[in-house]
């Protein structure tokens, strides 16, 4: 994953100043952040295994799109000629954007005909790992925009004054700007462009944004964003005390709706961790590298999840709750008799035991890139265990961790 301050560097190395480009298309209404990432996601897939270059027709209609984006999205396949318009600005709304940051370069001669390459494949790797990286690539790259164009000072105003006033008078000043600087001359266009530009920096600086044209209520949360609301954190917001997880999904489900999302987000970050294995740790699997009594020196083709995907899917796209085995360890040790519907609770202390180490290792390495996340560990554990208190361990307290593994399954 590539720091904050990389992202800012490559931001920082563009001229964005749209008074010199005019161009309106910088930032679009289908930018957001699980759109961005979703997008990314099929470019890298299409010219890995297809070719360099590409046009927004290709990747609407690679199969790894269309395996994903209907249930990703909650919208008709993307052959469906009712959603045609839909998808049009789905996939060309994100790719010009990513053209204008310098993520994409267009190579065609004709330009009402894009043909796309990827221009820095680091960054659009970092963006197709998760939205939430999406989301960060997202407001350091508006911000700069902002900067390079002397917009910025207008949305610190707003920033420091949360109130109608400063709102209506940088959301006027945004209208202004499109229809002196862009061929950009009506109203509404520009209106519904100035959401995707402020939310993003008003989540960055925990202030309030907009909601439907006006001032927000409340400071703007990452859903907020989202081209799909809802999700599992948002489900469960609304939770009582004495109602379990399992239970408030059966009465939510809704959530079903977007399968395709936490799927392509897992897959994303299966590949993270064989790419980890692969650089950093000998390709071993996890099991063998902190489990001596558990070797195996064959490839880990396999990844499992600690907390099963059926029954925990909010978790299942967690890279902290994936191990990789060898066939072996997965089909004799984690499921035993090869029985993949049962879930042996000795294995799964072990493996999570194997687990932990593996993320304290990457977490405190300096030379590795690190891949997990210290309190997304605490969600997995609080989801897998139905206990919120896991939730209270302190940052990088690894040992309390393990001591609540031994007593979690005491007895089994």
């Amino acid at each position: 994953m590539l720091t904050n301050q990389e992202i800012e560097y490559f931001c920082k190395s563009h001229d964005y100043d749209l008074r010199k480009s005019g161009n309106g298309r910088w930032i679009d209404q289908k930018c957001t952040p699980d759109v961005l990432w979703s997008i990314s996601d099929f470019v890298l897939d299409y010219i890995t295994n297809i070719s360099e270059t590409f046009t927004v027709k290709n990747i609407w209609n690679s199969d790894y799109a269309k395996q994903t984006i209907a249930e990703t999205y909650s919208k008709p396949g993307t052959d469906e000629k009712t959603a045609e318009n839909e998808y049009d600005k789905v996939f060309s709304q994100p790719l010009c954007m990513l053209c204008y940051a310098g993520v994409l370069e267009d190579i065609s001669s004709d330009h009402r005909k894009h043909l796309y390459r990827v221009k820095n494949k680091e960054i659009l790797e970092d963006i197709a790992r998760n939205d939430s990286l999406a989301l960060r690539f997202l407001y350091v790259y508006i911000e700069r925009v902002l900067k390079d164009s002397d917009l910025y000072k207008f949305f610190e105003d707003f920033f420091k004054h949360q109130n109608s006033t400063y709102f209506n008078i940088l959301k006027q000043t945004f209208i202004n700007f499109y229809h002196e600087y862009t061929p950009i001359k009506k109203d509404y266009e520009p209106k519904r462009i100035f959401t995707k530009v402020l939310n993003p920096l008003a989540f960055k600086y925990s202030k309030r944004g907009t909601e439907n044209g006006r001032l927000s209520n409340d400071l703007i949360k990452k859903a907020d964003m989202m081209y799909n609301r809802d999700n599992f954190r948002d489900i469960y917001c609304d939770k009582p005390k004495g109602v379990s997880r399992k239970e408030w999904l059966k009465q939510n489900p809704q959530i079903d709706r977007r399968n395709g999302y936490f799927i392509q987000i897992m897959n994303s970050s299966k590949k993270l961790l064989r790419k980890n294995l692969a650089f950093y740790r000998n390709n071993l699997s996890e099991l063998t590298q902190f489990i001596q009594e558990y070797s195996d020196f064959t490839n880990p083709t396999q990844i499992h999840h600690i907390f099963p995907k059926n029954d925990y899917p909010e978790i299942m796209y967690y890279i902290e709750n994936m191990i990789a085995l060898t066939p072996n360890q997965h089909f004799g040790f984690a499921h035993p008799n090869n029985n993949t519907q049962s879930v042996d609770l000795i294995a799964q202390k072990i493996l999570l035991i194997a687990k932990i180490q593996s993320i304290k290792i990457n977490l405190e390495s300096k030379s590795e890139e690190h891949i997990y996340d210290f309190d997304k560990l605490l969600y997995v554990l609080s989801v897998g265990w139905d206990d919120d208190s896991v939730m209270e361990i302190e940052k990088n307290d690894y040992a309390e961790i393990i001591y609540l593994i031994q007593n979690h399954y005491l007895g089994d």
